[in-house]
C-alpha cells in the first residue's frame, strides 16, 4: 500500500493555545527575571523556577510518548508516520484526534 504523505493538520487554534503554553512556561523554567517579574503581577501563587522546570521535562516526555503512539498508528494506517510524529510532537492530543479521524 502505498504511504500518504498527507498529514491532517488540527484546528490552528490548538498551535497557538498549547505551543503558546509550551513557550511561556520555558521562559519561567528559565528566565528567573521574567519568573519573578510575573510571580509578582498575578493574584496566585506561581510555581518555582524549579517546579517549572519539572513541568516542562514532563511535558516533552507527554509529547515524545504521544509521538511514538502516533507514529505507529499511522503506519498501521498506511500512512507516513515520519510527518505524524513530528506534528503530534510540537502540538501534542489534537494531531492524535486528527489521526483517529482518518480512515484507514
Amino acid at each position: 500500500m502505498a504511504r500518504s504523505s498527507h498529514v491532517v493538520r488540527p484546528w490552528w487554534g490548538w498551535f497557538a493555545l498549547l505551543d503558546g503554553g509550551i513557550v511561556a512556561l520555558a521562559v519561567l523554567a528559565w528566565s528567573e527575571n521574567t519568573h519573578d517579574a510575573v510571580a509578582e503581577a498575578v493574584p496566585v501563587p506561581l510555581p518555582s523556577n524549579q517546579r517549572c522546570r519539572q513541568m516542562l521535562a514532563g511535558t516533552v516526555v507527554i509529547h515524545a510518548v504521544e509521538a511514538i503512539a502516533a507514529g505507529r498508528m499511522a503506519r498501521h494506517r498506511g500512512l507516513n508516520p515520519k510527518g505524524w510524529r513530528g506534528q503530534t510532537f510540537v502540538v501534542g492530543f489534537p494531531s492524535l484526534l486528527a489521526l483517529r479521524r482518518v480512515e484507514r
